[in-house]
């Protein structure tokens, strides 16, 4: 299995564990105006100038790569850089101590895969990855990244803002498999999903991910999380039909999430159909 490298910038080349590298003429992006949309997307809401986005543009490499386990050994190859998922799907997640792949999370074209790896000693991926798909990643030199963030305070933003971001994800995972139980994480990770599509009601989310996934993400069983879905199906908090799920009670939902801030109506209407888990579950 070979992994291929088209630079856009100057044609290079490098063993990555027996990759194979090709190189388009020098200054040229495979992506045009393709990749600064993607770019534009992956800044967002920050607006870094035109001018920075064509200069990361025309610097970015990128990989592609079959579906599999990720080949790169590390964020800082070729280069030390940013790294976004410029075509496929990739599930990011962490080996169990059986050295099993734990999905925590997929991510889609214009999300970022790792953009803080490449600055630790020594450079490592902060998370494991798979690629569900054929995958094209492109790598945004932290070279690159300073020097134009040196005359756009926008991309300066932009760069805080999403390192803070992944800080405040995994602190987030991390408190929610700690200190919620079972149907608190489950409705934290619906009300997480449901960010950004306004007021409507009811709120309507497609489940993407299999159910196995959904489950390793919150830290518990298929088996466990569809009891848990089932009795919030049950309470009247949410309707399942196939993959689309229905939020009938939005409010009920945020009182199951953070019971000892919002209450407790849902907690007692879900008491009437059993129990389905503890923080350890």
């Amino acid at each position: 299995m070979s992994t291929c490298l088209v630079s856009s910038a100057a044609p290079f080349a490098r063993d990555l564990a027996a990759p194979e590298f090709t190189a388009p003429e020098a200054g040229r992006s495979p992506g045009g105006d393709g990749d600064l949309a993607l770019l534009r997307r992956a800044f967002a809401p920050a607006q870094p100038s035109a001018a920075s986005l064509d200069l990361l543009r025309t610097h970015s490499l990128v990989l592609r790569q079959p579906a599999g386990p990720l080949e790169l050994s590390s964020p800082a190859q070729p280069v030390p850089a940013w790294w976004l998922l410029r075509r496929g799907r990739v599930a990011l997640g962490w080996r169990n101590e059986q050295g099993g792949f734990v999905e925590q999370r997929l991510i889609g074209p214009g999300e970022w895969l790792d953009v803080a790896g490449a600055t630790a000693s020594p450079a490592a991926w902060v998370e494991d990855a798979q690629c569900r798909t054929d995958v094209e990643l492109m790598a945004l030199p932290l070279s690159t990244l300073y020097n134009a963030c040196a005359g756009d305070s926008a991309l300066m933003q932009a760069l805080g803002d999403l390192l803070s971001a992944r800080v405040r994800g995994l602190s987030r995972t991390l408190h929610d498999v700690v200190t919620a139980d079972v149907p608190a994480r489950l409705a934290r990770w619906l009300l997480r999903r449901l960010e950004g599509q306004g007021a409507a009601q009811p709120a309507r989310l497609v489940l993407t991910e299999l159910k196995q996934s959904i489950a390793a993400q919150l830290g518990t069983t298929s088996e466990t999380f569809s009891r848990a879905l089932r009795r919030f199906a049950d309470a009247g908090i949410v309707q399942v039909q196939g993959y689309e799920l229905t939020v009938l009670d939005a409010q009920a939902l945020a009182e199951v999430a953070w019971p000892n801030t919002r209450g407790g109506r849902a907690r007692r209407s879900l008491a009437t159909f059993g129990r389905v888990g503890t923080a350890s579950s």
